[in-house]
């Protein structure tokens, strides 16, 4: 994008295009393409409405960068295709960076927002339903819309995705397929309203398989921290003598000590030298019962200070002394 760094508080213009709606013909269709001159540049204009549906289509020529407030009282679901040039939004506190050749769906109930454009050419393709009509589609839809007609419900603002997608290739064809229609009548009717479908149901398959593989990285990658934790695990088993510390254990397993705290934790439901501690008792448990070794030379052989704390530390944990265990 662009760079716009006001040196001043910005004056921001009004964004409206009027639009000069036709009779609805008798299939119920309305339609308008005009250009409009405005206080910032042209606009090239393509619009469809009917029943509870309209299509917006609108090429901006800007004279130059420009800081806008847009309001609108409409209540309706929102197929946004940024299809060139880039703009920077701010909504409810909320910063947008919206880049070229992405799509998104919004929810936005009486609108009020400011935005910059990026570049001097814009283009946008939107499809808007109303929001009953929206909630009837979504109702068989994936768990993506289901989750975003839920959200719909609660009256707030949704935006499906902070992250927005790119338009796919599938996408672009079924757009230019609506702006290039040529059927007339009740079949262009019909036309544009399954393309608008198929169009939706594009972009909630997008947005699903981006989730799908959000999750798998998420996956891939706690399962690669818990084999570094488990690594961490079996170093400590194998150098009970002499034990790293923590920081020396994090670094040896390729993880940072957070990471390797929390791991141990909701692996093995305890420290990294609780662990450690219990395991050399568990240890010289076995050695005290199979072997003839006494009890001083098992607390040097796993690491304890002496033999006063191998005794207090054994006694504590299993209620008997190394000694009483082994004369049982």
């Amino acid at each position: 994008m662009t760079p716009i760094l006001p040196s001043v508080t910005p004056q921001y213009l009004f964004y409206e295009h009027t639009r000069r709606i036709e009779t609805l013909s008798s299939c119920g269709l309305a339609e308008e393409i005009s250009t409009l001159i405005l206080p910032y540049g042209k606009a090239e204009l393509k619009y469809w409405q009917w029943d509870d549906i309209a299509i917006h289509y609108t090429k901006h020529y800007f004279d130059d960068y420009f800081f806008f407030e847009k309001k609108n009282n409409d209540n309706k679901v929102c197929m946004e295709f940024n299809m060139k040039g880039s703009y920077l939004i701010r909504h409810a506190g909320q910063v947008y960076n919206v880049k070229a050749a992405q799509h998104n769906i919004i929810y936005t109930p009486q609108v009020h927002n400011t935005f910059q454009n990026g570049d001097l050419i814009g283009e946008t393709f939107k499809i808007h339903f109303s929001p009953e009509r929206f909630l009837s589609i979504a109702e068989d839809g994936n768990d993506i819309l289901k989750r975003f007609a839920g959200r719909m419900m609660e009256g707030n603002p949704v935006v499906l995705s902070p992250n927005s997608q790119s338009i796919s290739p599938e996408l672009k064809k079924a757009i230019h397929d609506i702006l290039h229609c040529h059927y007339t009548g009740g079949l262009k009717k019909l036309f544009m309203l399954s393309k608008s479908i198929e169009i939706l149901v594009l972009q909630a398959e997008s947005y699903d398989k981006a989730d799908q593989q959000f999750r798998q990285t998420i996956y891939c990658k706690h399962t690669q921290e818990q084999d570094k934790v488990h690594h961490a695990r079996n170093y400590l088993e194998q150098h009970m003598d002499t034990p790293p510390s923590l920081s020396e254990l994090a670094r040896i397993v390729g993880l940072n000590e957070y990471k390797l705290k929390r791991g141990f934790k909701e692996i093995y439901q305890t420290t990294v030298f609780g662990y450690l501690a219990d395991h050399r008792l568990i240890q010289a448990r076995q050695l005290l019962l199979d072997t003839t070794k006494t009890a001083s030379e098992i607390a040097y052989e796993l690491g304890y200070s002496s033999p006063q704390h191998f005794n207090n530390a054994f006694r504590k944990k299993f209620g008997i002394t190394p000694q009483k265990l082994r004369n049982k």
